[in-house]
């Protein structure tokens, strides 16, 4: 085996045909952190002149020395003793020598099997792996929640099956009958340009004042969108309000009430209705078209107050490797009431499915499944649609230089103070 520094060109060919990789770990992500004072570094594995190991490794200067990540990597085979130690000692060495304190990992692998409530299945268990780690010097960091590590530990996916029918199925009922509701609503999709990047930040910004998280801006989305969206590994994805959709589907609804009607009275005055039955469905169409009625109305005043199409939220969407990845969402607060992220999802697992990507991931929610924390509704929203939660090995730290890497900290601690 031989330790090699590549090209981004040698690197992004092996991350293409690589299966299980993240967007993160891209060239295309690494010209976007340049752009944030970043350095990229690419280096892999040769075996018989293949490469059989890569990694993407982001230096960024703090005072006197560099921090490297390797975010959501490196892409090797964790179940290679031999190749993960000559890998590691060898980026370790290279750290070094490029005037590097300190490495960060997190590699985009499962840990072990777990269904949509959190709890180990029978399956794979990689655990073990963190022992190799720590044998070649690594430091877990505890994750007790989310933002105790750069990149979330925990994610929600669905792996997905041949047809949208066993998706479905999956589906808890409350989450198909949303779908449904949506699209009486005449909620709709729709994929946004470049010129809709505004709009995406102007919702993410309604959205974090409302649930009290700092916000990445607009300049971060155009620099995101223009790093990924050559090849298509990008897109905005808004849920809109078609005001004449939605009373389309009020006036179908009432046409299939009345000719219910005309063919119950037909029956009746054959005499083969039973009375008791006709009353009751009688009653059901009744509190029906109050129902239409009411939506009707209230479609009526939305339409008055934002116009004839309404825009709801949307979703900034990764497509990489083998997966389509929700990364950012948000809605307006003033609309939220309509949920449009139902919609969204359940079109975009369409997508995922028609286009034969594996996985459609929901990305992050909390460390720990608990009722009393408030990211508990967001779990729970995710958990709807099925699938089942991903738990990764996690952080790990080495500190290449323990002098200088004792120091840092204590800066960073006498700074937080």
């Amino acid at each position: 085996m031989k330790f090699v520094i590549l090209s981004p060109e040698e690197f992004k060919q092996f991350t293409e045909v690589h299966g299980n990789n993240c967007y993160l770990q891209s060239v295309e992500i690494a010209s976007l952190r340049e752009k944030y004072g970043w350095k990229a570094h690419y280096v892999g594995v040769k075996k018989e002149n293949n490469l059989i190991a890569a990694s993407l490794l982001l230096a960024r200067k703090r005072r006197l020395k560099q921090e490297f990540y390797a975010i959501r990597g490196p892409i090797v085979n964790f179940e290679d003793k031999e190749l993960l130690t000559f890998f590691l000692t060898n980026i370790k060495k290279y750290v070094k020598k490029q005037g590097g304190y300190l490495l960060r990992i997190d590699p985009y692998v499962e840990a072990v099997s777990r269904d949509k409530d959190g709890n180990q299945i029978d399956g794979f268990d990689r655990r073990f792996t963190k022992d190799y780690l720590k044998e070649s010097g690594f430091k877990e960091v505890p994750a007790k929640k989310m933002g105790d590590t750069v990149q979330a530990k925990f994610l929600y996916a669905i792996d997905l099956k041949d047809n949208l029918e066993d998706v479905l199925k999956d589906m808890d009922s409350k989450t198909r009958q949303m779908i449904r509701k949506n699209e009486k609503f005449g909620i709709v999709t729709r994929i946004g340009t470049k010129e809709d990047i505004a709009l995406f930040a102007d919702i993410m910004n309604d959205t974090s004042n409302r649930r009290h998280f700092q916000d990445r801006g607009l300049t971060f989305y155009e620099d995101m969108y223009d790093a990924l969206c050559k090849e298509n590994h990008i897109a905005f994805v808004f849920a809109e309000m078609d005001i004449d959709l939605a009373l389309q589907k009020i006036e179908e609804e009432r046409t299939s009430i009345d000719k219910a009607c005309i063919e119950r009275e037909r029956k009746r005055q054959k005499g083969l209705c039973n009375e008791e039955k006709v009353k009751m469905k009688e009653k059901e169409e009744k509190e029906a078209l109050e129902r239409l009625a009411k939506r009707e109305d209230e479609l009526t005043s939305l339409s008055q107050k934002y116009g004839k199409r309404i825009t709801l939220g949307g979703i900034l969407y990764v497509f990489y490797g083998n997966e389509v990845a929700s990364v950012f969402g948000g809605c307006y607060e003033s609309l939220k009431e309509y949920q449009p992220f139902y919609t969204i999802h359940y079109e975009m697992i369409q997508y995922a499915i028609n286009h034969h990507y594996e996985r459609y991931n929901f990305y992050a929610i909390q460390n720990h499944i608990d009722k009393e924390d408030p990211q508990y509704g967001i779990y729970m929203f995710k958990r709807g649609f099925g699938g089942h939660v991903i738990e990764l090995l996690g952080e790990f730290i080495l500190p290449v230089n323990k002098p200088v890497y004792h120091l840092m900290n204590f800066f960073h601690k006498i700074k937080s103070r």
